[in-house]
Formats: structure tokens, C-alpha cells, sequence
């Protein structure tokens, strides 16, 4: 089945069911009905805040948005926010979601927090803990299109997304699903749930697997021919791949002021990659491992004013090598090990009706150990980090967010992040947002101190990455106009979010002649090479024609104004995503998302990607048992056909799975 007529089929399913449901005039909602209290955000300037009152555009993916998508793991929730571009391939360590760009193998440009806690991995250099959390523990996501390093530092380059999971007062009892499909699908789900009213804790294990992505390309060794379709995987690349995850959660309330939240839990990735169409890249297993712990004590010092207190620790491995079949001598290690230590302390509190205030601060310790990767036992950077946001409401209709961070690193020094916002609700349910932030991004440790090099018997045969240290800081300005309003006579919420962000010293890879050893050799090292803009507008747009009826579209139209043509092509120029939900009679939920994107490319991957064109069909059907509640859903991903997805090599097919799920 084609793109095309898979999207002809996506918007037949959608008119004819809202033709379906049209006559029923029991099925208009009221005004009371669609227009509800405005969303409270959590984490654009850390002081909660409704959603006319951000300084920023946010999206939010609710938990039954969630449910209803059919997704499997969070960067393909992702496709639900206009500016992101998401890949599924593991062959870059694990599925990305970035916002703007696809600049490397990792999410090193947006910040990624679980509950409030960072999952940047210094080992990564990027946002590799997108895969830590499953589904069903996630109550919503909250993601700010735009840079809000004036918040939470450099990581927040150009966005955030905050993951914050379910209360576990509201998951007590027993939750099991088991999802099998076509590709090698298979994920299990457990999660239990017990409390009181001092008390409530939930634990949740959860494995997730498949046959990773297939190539088009295929080798039979017997009659030494290559094969282009919809092949055997193991005459390709080779890219399943299994995760474990278990996560623990405690609530606990020792007196009417104060809460703690205690969390522990682990991940376990094992991923497919390598070929067998040479000897240098042999098919084989990586692993991925991490382990956290957090706490976070919040006192409720009076109506008006709280205080928080934050401490988390990360331990995460990685474990890829192999033996170098041109020079068996010679194995190829990639591996070691890292870890995170953040404490943060965080005061908020009013001063009169017209201004608030929150202040803080943070210290963070990133350590990685890998001799393979920098010739060094150990490394360790030192964040800190002091910020504050106000919030000052000059008139009824004027609000005011000023704010900033001032950060030091160890490894490149201070520098300062600022943002001013200023809201004005031009009449009631209609807002418009102005305003510029400033960022830097340091440098990862890689990027600085990588010493990757392929000795045998003291003999040098090669050389990998051999950073010379030159890079400093990227720099960002950025502007925009936004809109937010709610029209309830045609049912319909709106954003939209006009931008230009102007990125300075851009880091990325240089081939060089290295003249220090013996031999001299060729290596990679990252410069700063590039001064560019990024510029265009996104919208996301909401209707609900009657009650049991909602239709979301968003579009993102980018263009990179760069020299460099990897830089340029970093970002489709369009993108856009149409999704139907929709209560069918019995309770049963149809859902349809159609996305399209134009053509692309991941930098690290070197490829101009094709044009994505996917269709998702979700139909699922309640029942009960007793006291038993469940769900069985057929989903469909990708009715059409298949699209490339990270490089040349790696393509999704369709893939359809059922999920049967009991709770007790």
C-alpha cells in the first residue's frame, strides 16, 4: 500500500466517522463541556503556571492522549508536537526525538527530565534516557518548544521535555499487559499499586522488544547476490533489540507541611547493529544500563511559599566491542561507564498579589570512566548553576517573565542565560506571547577531551576522534511571536509560535591531519564551524465538533539558513501531523495519525533522507469481567509504505500488534 492511499484511507476513517456521529445531536458538547480550566504547567520556569501564562509554547501529551496514540515508547509520542523530528532506529544507540535538527546520533541540544530529574548521559554526550520509562507510568508530558536554558542550563539548548509520572495514589491495585505483533513485537507490562493515606507507593517492571528496523539491502552469500526489498534481517544489519525497565516509586506524607518522594529504578537496552557485509563491522549485541536514585523533599512554608529539595544519582554502562577480523590482534572497544550526582534547592514565594518569585540553586557532577574513548581513567565536570524567574503582573492583562541562569562549568567556565516574556491577554481566552532568550551550550566532554585511537604490539594502525580541545561554547538568540486563544463557538483551541534562532560556533566533526604520533594519521575532531539561523513557524490546532470527538493538526514549516549543506537539511522544511480520536458506540476508541514530513538528513548519518509518509490505526474495545476492567487494541503502525527512517540502510515497515490489558 502506497503513502498516498494509506493518507486517502487515514482521511476517509476520519470523515467518515465524524459523518457518523454528525445526526447525533446528544453527542454536541457544551461550552462547559470543552472549555474547561486551563491547563497548570509545571516546568517552563519552574513556578506552576496556566498555559496562557508561560513564557513559552507548550505542548502537552495527557495521559489519554498517551493511551489512544498506539505508540510503544516516547520519541514516537513525539510526532504528536510540531518542530520534532524523530527516528526509531536503534542503530544510533536508541530512538531519538530532537526539536530543529537532527545534528547528531543523540539529543544533545534539549533537555530531558523524568519527575523533574535530568536524564543527560555524559557517556552519550546527549538524552539518552527517552527508553527508562514506561508508558503506563506516565501521567503527562509537558514539552517547551524553545530554548529555556534560563531554567534548567545549557542541556535546555533548544527545548524541553518533562516527563512526570502518575501519582501512585491514583494506580493502586494490580495492572498487566502483554503486546504481541508482527517484526518480533513482544512487551510486558506489571505494574502494582498500594498505599494509604499517609502512604502510597507503586512498582512497575516493563519489557519491550522487537526486530528493530530492516534494511533494504541484502547479501546471500551462496550466490553472491545483493537483494533489495523486504529481506531476512540477518543477511543485513543487524537491529533487535529488548528493554527492561523497573521503576519504584514512593509518596510519603510525615506531616500536613511536608512531602517526600523517594524513586529508585533501572533500564536494560540491548541492541542489534553491525552487518555481515564486511569484516570490519560484524553483527552483535550493545548494551545500555543505567540505574538511578532521587529524592525530593518539598515543605509548604506558608500559602503563598514552599521550598524543595532535590537530590539524584545516576549510574549508566555501555558495553560494545568486537574483534577487528582485517587485524585480529586488534579489538575494537567503545565501552565504559558513567555517572551523575544533582542537588538542587529551590525556594518560591509571593511578594503581593502582583509578583511572584522563584530562586535557586544546583550543583552537578558528571564523571565517565572509558579508557577506549579518552586514553584517561577518569573525567569529571563540574556544573554550577544559579537561577531565578519572576513573575510580575504589570496590569489585568499584562504578565511579565523575567529570568535567567548563571552557570559555570568546569571543563569551559560561566556563562549567562537570559529570557524575558511578556503576555498580553488580549480579550479573554486570547493571549499573545513576545519575546528573546539567550543560551550557550558547552561543549561536551567528548567533544573536548575524545582520544580515540587503534594501537596493536605499540604500533598505531589508526585513529578515531582526537579532540584537540579548540571548541568553545555554541551560542543561541532566540526571538518569537506566539498566539494562544480558545474560539468556543467553533470548538476549536489554538498555538501557534513564530521563531528565529540564531546559533553561533556550532560545533560539529572535522577530518584533520594529526602530526603528534610517530605515524601521522587522519583524524576527526569537532570545531566550530558554523554561524546559521533557524526560522519559521509551527501551529497546533484543536477541535472537538462533538463530544466524543477530537481532532488535533499540527504543522511546522523550518527553514536552516546555513553554508553547510548537512546543517541545512537537519530539519524537514514541512512537517505535519493529522490525528483522529474518536468514541465509537460500546466505548470502543478509534484512533488515526497521519504524518508526513519532507525529506531530511541525521548529520552523523551523512544521507539525505526520502520523505516520511505514515499512517497509524488504533481500534480497541473495553471490557469487564466481574471486578476485573480490561482493553484489547489492534494497532497498526505505518499502513503505507516504508519509509527511510535513520540513513540509507534502515527502513520501517509496517507493523501491527494486538494488546490485551487487565487490571485488578
Amino acid at each position: 500500500m502506497s503513502g498516498k492511499i494509506a493518507g486517502r484511507l487515514a482521511m476517509f476513517l476520519l470523515g467518515w466517522t465524524l459523518s457518523a456521529v454528525a445526526a447525533d445531536e446528544r453527542t454536541l458538547p457544551t461550552e462547559k463541556d470543552f472549555f474547561g480550566e486551563m491547563p497548570i504547567v509545571l516546568s517552563v520556569s519552574r513556578l506552576p503556571q496556566t498555559l496562557d501564562e508561560t513564557p513559552g509554547a507548550v505542548t502537552i501529551i495527557d495521559r489519554d492522549t498517551i493511551r489512544l496514540s498506539g505508540a510503544r515508547d516516547v520519541p514516537d509520542l513525539m510526532r504528536l508536537v510540531p518542530g520534532f523530528q524523530v527516528s526509531n532506529s536503534f542503530e544510533s544507540g536508541s530512538p531519538l526525538a530532537v526539536y530543529h535538527g537532527g545534528f547528531g546520533d543523540f539529543a544533545n541540544r534539549i533537555q530531558v527530565l523524568i519527575d523533574g530529574r535530568s536524564v543527560y548521559s555524559a557517556f552519550f554526550v546527549g538524552s539518552a534516557g527517552l527508553q527508562s520509562i514506561a508508558l503506563d507510568d506516565i501521567e503527562r508530558i509537558e514539552v517547551l518548544r524553545g530554548s529555556n536554558s534560563a531554567a534548567y542550563g545549557a542541556r535546555a539548548f533548544l527545548g524541553v521535555i518533562n516527563i512526570i509520572t502518575r501519582d501512585p495514589g491514583e494506580t493502586h491495585g494490580v495492572r498487566v499487559s502483554k503486546t504481541a505483533g508482527e517484526r518480533g513485537v513482544s512487551d510486558s507490562l506489571v505494574q502494582v499499586g498500594w498505599g494509604s493515606d499517609t502512604a502510597n507507593f507503586r512498582l512497575s517492571g516493563s519489557r519491550r522488544g522487537d526486530d528493530g528496523l530492516t534494511s533494504i539491502y541484502g547479501y546471500d552469500h551462496f550466490t553472491n547476490v545483493h537483494y533489495i526489498g523486504d529481506i531476512d534481517q540477518m543477511n543485513g544489519p543487524y537491529g533487535k533489540n529488548h528493554i527492561g525497565v523497573f521503576n519504584f516509586r514512593a509518596d510519603l506524607r510525615p506531616g500536613i507541611s511536608d512531602t517526600l518522594e523517594l524513586r529508585v529504578g533501572t533500564s536494560d537496552q540491548y541492541s542489534g547493529t553491525g552487518n555481515n557485509f564486511g569484516p570490519g563491522n560484524p553483527q552483535r549485541e550493545r548494551r545500555i544500563a543505567s540505574a538511578y536514585v532521587q529524592a525530593d523533599w518539598r515543605r509548604n512554608l506558608s500559602e503563598d511559599a514552599d521550598f524543595l529539595a532535590t537530590y539524584s544519582h545516576t549510574d549508566e554502562a555501555y558495553t560494545d566491542n568486537f574483534v577487528y577480523a582485517p587485524t585480529p590482534q586488534l579489538i575494537i572497544d567503545s565501552g565504559g561507564n558513567a555517572s551523575n550526582d544533582a542537588l538542587l534547592l529551590q525556594h518560591s514565594f509571593r511578594l503581593g498579589k502582583d509578583l511572584r518569585i522563584v530562586w535557586g540553586g544546583e550543583l552537578r557532577r558528571e564523571a565517565v570512566r572509558s579508557t577506549p574513548l579518552y586514553n584517561s581513567p577518569l573525567l569529571t565536570t563540574d556544573f554550577t548553576r544559579l537561577f531565578g524567574n519572576l513573575e510580575w503582573r504589570l496590569a489585568t492583562t499584562l504578565l511579565l517573565n523575567a529570568g535567567g541562569m548563571l552557570e559555570r562549568s568546569s571543563l569551559t567556565g560561566s556563562n549567562f542565560a537570559p529570557r524575558l516574556m511578556l503576555n498580553w491577554h488580549a480579550a479573554p481566552d486570547h493571549t499573545l506571547r513576545i519575546g528573546v532568550s539567550q543560551a550557550y551550550r558547552p561543549p561536551s566532554m567528548f567533544e573536548k577531551e575524545a582520544d580515540v585511537r587503534f594501537v596493536v604490539n605499540n604500533i598505531l594502525l589508526g585513529e578515531g576522534y582526537v579532540a584537540r580541545g579548540n571548541v568553545v561554547p555554541e551560542k543561541i538568540r532566540a526571538h518569537e511571536i506566539g498566539y494562544l486563544g480558545e474560539i468556543p463557538a467553533l470548538r476549536l483551541s489554538a498555538d501557534v509560535r513564530i521563531f528565529k534562532e540564531d546559533i553561533r560556533n556550532f560545533i560539529r566533526v572535522l577530518n584533520y591531519l594529526d602530526t603528534q604520533p610517530s605515524k601521522p594519521q587522519v583524524a576527526k575532531d569537532f570545531v566550530n564551524a558554523d554561524n546559521f539561523s533557524i526560522q519559521g513557524a509551527e501551529c497546533q490546532v484543536k477541535f472537538r465538533p462533538w463530544r466524543d470527538t477530537q481532532v488535533i493538526f499540527n504543522r511546522a514549516n523550518i527553514r536552516i539558513d546555513s553554508l553547510d549543506l548537512g546543517t541545512s537539511t537537519s530539519a524537514p522544511k514541512h512537517a505535519s501531523t493529522l490525528a483522529l480520536f474518536q468514541k465509537l458506540p460500546g466505548g470502543v476508541d478509534l484512533s488515526v495519525i497521519h504524518h508526513v514530513a519532507g525529506a531530511m538528513s541525521w548529520q552523523r548519518a551523512g544521507n539525505l533522507l526520502q520523505a516520511m509518509d505514515r499512517t497509524d490505526v488504533r481500534l480497541a474495545m473495553p471490557f469487564r469481567i466481574g471486578a476485573t476492567e480490561g482493553e484489547i487494541a489492534a494497532v497498526v503502525q505505518n499502513l503505507g509504505s516504508p519509509y527511510n527512517d535513520f540513513n540509507n540502510t534502515f527502513y520501517f515497515w509496517r507493523r501491527a500488534h494486538a494488546t490485551l490489558t487487565l487490571k485488578f
